[in-house]
């Protein structure tokens, strides 16, 4: 697939693989700087920043702020309609109720930050050690929602 004939790396000194390694990490963070004036990286959590205006801001805002009021209002009241309704007291409907409570959980939990970053445009506020708890959460939460659709599948 690739002809390496005629190159030849060798390697004599600890100092050669350092070099070579920090010139590639060099030529990495140049490319990310040239990026241009939209787009930048974050170093406190890693994602690739974005530059919205105002009017972009706003929509953006205003349409994650109604998906997620949305979705904790709609899994409320499923939770809501299985506990008080005797004849939605069933195991199958345990599994939606399960479901609902595991995407409550993003929707509560996750979104919200989520929403913030967008918002700033990629931007982590949140500081390093909180970014690392909201990931654990975001991968927790998302996957609990996941095996619940697997295990309701598996059900019906």
């Amino acid at each position: 697939m690739f002809n390496t004939s005629g190159i030849e790396l060798t390697f004599t000194k600890k100092e050669d693989i350092s070099e070579v390694i920090n010139g590639s990490l060099q030529l990495l963070y140049d490319a990310f700087t040239t990026i241009g004036p939209t787009a930048m990286w974050n170093q406190s959590c890693g994602e690739q920043l974005q530059d919205f205006g105002r009017p972009e801001k706003i929509i953006i805002g205003v349409m994650l702020a109604i998906i997620t009021a949305v979705t904790v209002m709609g899994n409320t009241l499923v939770v809501i309609a299985v506990s008080v309704v005797k004849k939605l007291r069933q195991p199958s409907n345990y599994l939606l109720v399960s479901l609902a409570v595991a995407d409550l959980s993003v929707a509560i939990v996750v979104m919200p930050f989520v929403i913030v970053t967008d918002l700033t445009g990629g931007k982590w506020l949140f500081g390093e050690v909180f970014c690392n708890i909201f990931i654990a959460m975001d991968v927790m939460c998302c996957t609990a929602s996941i095996m619940t659709l697997c295990v309701i599948s598996v059900d019906r």
